[in-house]
């Protein structure tokens, strides 16, 4: 009948599977970007999900929202408050700060060197009676190298307490 009939069958079956494929191309579209129905929490859930994909945030209709702009002023309006109950509080008397003082002690030291830069760090008084305690305590060989803080108002026990290893 025709000449060319292997190219007419061709032709009559390529155009039917492009429509196939059309037609599948469409269901796939559409099953991908279904509308979410409305209704319980379920619809809630699907929309959450969604805008979770594109990075949005769901708010309820009910909840306010603030602008950058909103944020900023509610911002400089606390700030003010603020500065104004400051300003009408009476301000209270400055308790001077408690001082540090930081020592450190080599492996070289004995106690009589240990006393000395303690009393000249101001942590104690009385350098004797620093290595008398520490002799009382059987402490004086014990003394740990290494660098440590007080605060100004350390007692001695507490002092020889954190610079020595305890007697087994």
């Amino acid at each position: 009948m025709f000449k060319n009939k292997g190219f007419v069958y061709g032709l009559g079956i390529g155009l039917i599977a492009g429509a196939v494929m059309l037609q599948l191309m469409f269901k796939v579209d559409e099953m991908e970007n279904r509308t979410i129905r409305q209704g319980g929490p379920a619809a809630v859930d699907q929309l959450q999900a969604e805008a979770d994909k594109l990075n949005y945030k769901v708010v309820p209709k009910d909840q306010k929202t603030y602008s950058d702009k909103d944020i900023e002023a509610i911002r400089q309006k606390a700030s003010e408050e603020e500065r104004s109950k400051l300003a009408a509080q009476p301000v209270p008397q400055q308790v001077p700060p408690k001082t540090v003082s930081s020592v450190y002690i080599t492996e070289q030291m004995n106690a009589y060197h240990v006393a000395d830069m303690l009393l000249k760090a101001n942590l104690i008084a009385d350098s004797n009676g620093f290595v008398t305690a520490l002799r009382d305590k059987k402490l004086t060989t014990r003394i740990r190298a290494g660098s440590y803080s007080f605060e100004g108002g350390a007692s001695v026990d507490d002092i020889i307490s954190r610079i020595t290893i305890a007697n087994p």
